[in-house]
């Protein structure tokens, strides 16, 4: 049983590890004082500025909850772009990525936003796939700013 709830300072620890373990599945450079930063401040680059960002978490039996996947949303004038949208390997699977991303849809949705924007390296053919069946459509390529100067494909919807 998992539940999508919004970000809490309490799930920062969560949140930096489920990214680092999607990191380090794909050989990806982490980089916590650089293009990682905003995962160790998500209030400061995410909410603060007006953006969204949301948490899959799970309770084990003694009620200890577990982040097991994450994503984020930022507000530009006349679309919305979908960030850090990671779950646990072993939790794929079980339609939690598309909880997750039909909660930032739903959230952006309500704040106005007629598109939103997805960029995503192009090693993630799961998330592509769920991109592609919550209609978004594949919409450009570019070298991202991160360490390892990745590949990443554009996905756009419209209208949400």
């Amino acid at each position: 049983m998992y539940l999508i709830v919004p970000y809490a300072e309490s799930h920062r620890d969560g949140v930096v590890y489920v990214v680092k373990s999607v990191f380090d599945e794909y050989a990806f450079t982490w980089e916590a004082d650089g293009y990682c930063r905003d995962l160790y401040t998500v209030d400061e680059a995410y909410l603060r500025p007006g953006g969204l960002f949301w948490c899959a978490v799970e309770q084990d039996v003694e009620r200890r909850t577990r982040v097991i996947g994450c994503a984020g949303v930022s507000f530009h004038d006349g679309y919305s772009e979908l960030h850090r949208m990671y779950l646990l390997s072993e939790c794929r699977g079980r339609g939690i990525g598309r909880a997750l991303l039909t909660t930032c849809l739903n959230g952006a949705r309500e704040r106005g936003s007629p598109a939103m924007r997805a960029w995503s390296d192009v090693k993630l053919e799961n998330a592509h796939q769920l991109y592609v069946k919550t209609g978004f459509v594949r919409d450009g390529e570019r070298i991202c700013d991160d360490p390892d100067k990745s590949r990443e494909y554009g996905f756009w919807k419209e209208p949400l």
